[in-house]
C-alpha cells in the first residue's frame, strides 16, 4: 500500500493526463496520444468496436473521429500497484464519418506505470440508455 502523500500525488497524476487526453481528442492532436497510448493500447467504443492504437490514431488524425465536445465527469480513480483504474462517465458530441453522435457513457479507462511514466492501456464505452 502507498503512503497517502504518493497517493494523492499519483492521483493528481492521472487527473492530469486525463485531462490531456481529453483536449487532445478534441483537437485531434495525435503527437499528445501516441506518447499518452501504450503501445498496446485497445479502445473499444460504445458500439463494441475496438481500435488499437495505430487505428484510433489514424481515425482521430484524418477527423474519422471529430470530437466537437467532450467532458469526463465524476472520475473516481483507484490505485492497485503500478495500474490506475479510472471510473467515471464521458459526455459530448462526435462527428464519426460525417454524422454527428452524441455521446453518454460510462467509461473504464486503464493507465500503467511502464518506462518513463504512465501510459492509457485500455478504454471502454458503455452507452448509458435514455431516461
Amino acid at each position: 500500500m502507498i503512503d497517502t502523500a504518493l497517493r494523492t500525488e499519483v492521483i493528481a497524476d492521472i487527473q492530469a493526463l486525463e485531462e490531456r487526453r481529453r483536449i487532445a481528442m478534441l483537437t485531434a492532436d495525435v503527437a499528445t496520444l501516441d506518447k499518452l497510448f501504450a503501445e498496446q493500447m485497445v479502445y473499444t467504443h460504445s458500439n463494441a468496436a475496438n481500435d488499437n492504437k495505430a487505428e484510433y490514431l489514424d481515425k482521430l488524425g484524418t477527423r474519422h473521429f471529430d470530437y466537437r465536445e467532450l467532458a469526463f465527469l465524476d472520475q473516481e480513480i483507484r490505485l492497485a500497484g503500478d495500474t490506475a483504474l479510472v471510473t467515471g462517465r464521458m459526455s459530448g458530441e462526435v462527428i464519426i464519418a460525417g454524422v454527428s453522435r452524441k455521446l453518454n457513457g460510462q467509461t473504464t479507462v486503464v493507465w500503467i506505470k511502464q518506462g518513463a511514466g504512465w501510459q492509457l492501456l485500455a478504454f471502454q464505452s458503455t452507452p448509458i440508455p435514455a431516461a
